[in-house]
């Protein structure tokens, strides 16, 4: 049951570190990456604080991650990060107002019936 949480938290903090990303990712705007904008490009990045945040909660997540590996089998661990898709669904739509359609209704909800099922 214990590890189930540390799953559940490493789950959470991934997907809300997704969310956090877009947040600063629209702040940001076009981002090139090539090798000339690079090291300005990597500035603007660490300059943007939900940038930073995200990247902070994600870190986490792979440290709790690799705890979790540590204590269970990966088969069984694994599955459980398709929650993260759940959770980026309504994270963003509740965070970032995008729309919420049957389709994405259909998908989250094959998706938990997936992890029941194979963790069953």
């Amino acid at each position: 049951m214990k590890t189930l949480v540390w799953i559940m938290v490493s789950v959470v903090l991934g997907s809300l570190g997704q969310v956090v990303l877009k947040l600063g990712s629209n702040k940001l705007g076009d981002v090139g990456l090539s090798l000339q904008t690079l090291p300005e490009d990597m500035l603007r990045l660490l300059k943007t604080p939900e940038i930073v945040v995200g990247l902070v909660l994600f870190g986490t997540s792979f440290l709790l991650w690799i705890k979790v590996l540590t204590q269970t089998e990966l088969s069984y661990a694994y599955p459980m990060v398709s929650l993260g898709y759940v959770n980026v669904v309504l994270l963003s739509y509740f965070l970032l107002q995008e729309t919420f359609t049957w389709n994405k209704l259909i998908g989250t909800a094959i998706i938990i019936i997936g992890i029941l099922v194979i963790n069953k």
